[in-house]
């Protein structure tokens, strides 16, 4: 498969939605409307918000803190799958490191353009 071009983020969240819409896609039909359709959303709704990110230098901050929060949100919705018995714990597992990992790169880039502005009033 070819790799993704853009930022190392870009790269990693395609994959993690690439491994996930399987894991949705097997939900018992009750849920599929309801729990996968809502974690999908906000996966959808987080990646938005990167590309927001990545193209709108004015609102980046805003984006980069609401990207952060939905995948807190897909995180949630995936733990809820996994006690209910729709994830295996070894893939409830392997998914939150990567929900983990992006949210830390997303906070190291909201820093990063916090202290980009800080620099850029001081001047």
């Amino acid at each position: 498969m070819a790799k993704t071009q853009g930022p190392k983020i870009l790269q990693k969240i395609e994959s993690l939605y690439i491994e996930i819409i399987p894991i949705l896609k097997r939900y018992p039909k009750a849920e599929k409307y309801t729990l996968a359709e809502k974690t999908e959303n906000f996966f959808l709704d987080a990646i938005e918000e990167i590309y927001w990110s990545t193209y709108n230098r004015i609102d980046r901050s805003i984006h980069l803190s609401n990207a952060r929060i939905k995948f807190q949100m897909v995180g949630f919705h995936l733990r809820v799958a996994r006690r209910m018995g729709f994830v295996s714990e070894g893939l409830y597992e392997k998914i939150s490191i990567e929900i983990v990992e992006i949210g830390k790169m997303i906070s190291g880039w909201i820093k990063s353009v916090d202290r980009d502005e800080n620099r850029a009033e001081n001047v």
